[in-house]
């Protein structure tokens, strides 16, 4: 372990090496050294992420990364604080970045033409439910689920039909005929999160295409939220999500895709983000139902920021996604061997895992104990929603040292109870 003294009793410190916040500390094999962030330099960006907990708690649950990013992206960023480009943002291209990344890296084809710009991806959620469903109609949600999934129908005036994933042997899937029933009670959208937050599902094809059967049936709709799609951990071999829209025709008449640079490049404060339409009747919908004032919001530094991750940050992404990888190999190993009560299946896509404390018999909201007795921050299961009692998020996109101290906590918390 690296942290070498004591600030607090009875902790190690969190304090780790004196290595310059701009020196990337290249290494051999990636070309990225994700373990130099200091707890001093986190705690100095002034982020939610570190400032909302108390010192000497190791935060690992807001969805953001503890890493530099890729330097292609600070340049951008550099060179618009430069040039004093603080103005209201013009399309700088950025839908053709995208187009070209997700043509390349998943083999779905979009328009460049068929994209709008967004100030986040919930508000893209929104603005869909609005357009593409009728009036009042419920929407499905697909439980545990992303926190803000509970409210967004909420400000649309719908409520909502929640429908718990299937944990099998095969893992966490959709329940086909929980939705079938949904959209037979009248739901008329459905919210879906590939992949999956917070399992860390990544649907298969075959998976998804038995989804679209079910709602063209009912002529319901899918509002995709792809914000993690780039997120599928591993080092041989760079992988992605499957999107919903290129599984069939019929999908992608039927659906839209939500999505931003801003969660697998690290770059979420930035407020950018844009729906991908597929059809002319879905652009023409948009077009008249979105009044700019709900759909604008895109900032310039944004753009310029989420253009560079497309078109020059993918080799920091197979970095980091390689290390995200050995982190939730090590998780995983960890906890076999040292809490074997702990549920975890290594995720196949996002940086987030669920963690089932059940056996160990903790409260409901084993979240808020370990905070009190393991001064670590996880994500409470049960603001996920139903399924969430007994569960917490645990976020393993941080340096390895802090990730080790806080499993050391947990662990020493758990076993001394």
């Amino acid at each position: 372990m690296s942290p070498t003294c004591s600030h607090m009793p009875g902790e190690r410190a969190l304090h780790r090496g004196n290595a310059p916040v701009e020196d990337y500390g290249r290494t051999a094999m990636t070309g990225f050294d994700f373990d130099s962030p200091t707890v001093e330099w986190l705690r100095s960006r002034g982020t939610a992420r570190w400032e909302d907990v108390a010192e000497g708690v190791i935060p690992l649950w807001v969805a953001e990364m503890d890493f530099r990013v890729a330097p292609p992206i600070q340049q951008a960023i550099e060179d618009m604080v430069a040039k004093h480009a603080y103005g209201y943002p013009r399309d700088n291209g950025l839908r053709h970045s995208w187009a070209a990344w997700t043509k390349k890296v998943q083999g779905l084809t979009v328009d460049p033409l068929k994209v709008r710009y967004l100030r986040n991806v919930l508000s893209g959620v929104q603005l869909a439910i609005r357009t593409y469903s009728a009036p009042g109609s419920p929407v499905i949600v697909p439980s545990p689920a992303y926190m803000p999934f509970w409210k967004v129908p909420g400000l649309e005036g719908r409520e909502i039909i929640s429908v718990p994933m299937v944990d099998s042997d095969l893992g966490w899937t959709l329940d086909l005929d929980g939705i079938d029933a949904a959209f037979t009670k009248g739901a008329g959208s459905i919210i879906l999160c590939q992949p999956y937050n917070p399992l860390g599902r990544v649907f298969t094809a075959d998976e998804l295409r038995g989804l679209a059967g079910v709602v063209e049936r009912h002529h319901g709709f899918v509002i995709s939220d792809e914000i993690h799609g780039p997120l599928v951990p591993a080092c041989e071999k760079r992988k992605a999500s499957v999107p919903y829209a290129s599984v069939s025709e019929q999908a992608a008449a039927h659906s839209v895709l939500v999505s931003s640079a801003s969660k697998s490049f690290n770059i979420p404060g930035l407020m950018t983000a844009f729906i991908s339409l597929f059809t002319d009747e879905q652009v023409k919908l948009w077009d008249q139902k979105v009044h700019p004032l709900d759909a604008e919001g895109a900032t310039t530094i944004g753009m310029a920021a989420n253009k560079a991750a497309f078109d020059s940050g993918q080799e920091w992404l197979d970095a980091a996604n390689c290390y995200i990888h050995d982190n939730a190999v090590w998780l995983s190993e960890t906890l076999a061997d040292q809490l074997p009560g702990v549920s975890y299946r290594i995720p196949e896509g996002t940086y987030l895992g669920w963690l089932d404390f059940s056996a160990y018999e903790l409260p409901a909201s084993p979240g808020e104990w370990l905070l009190r007795h393991a001064r670590i921050r996880l994500n409470d299961g049960p603001t996920f929603g139903p399924g969430g009692e007994g569960h917490a998020r645990i976020n393993f996109a941080t340096p390895r040292y802090l990730l080790e101290e806080a499993v050391d906590r947990m662990i020493s918390a758990i076993n001394d109870r």
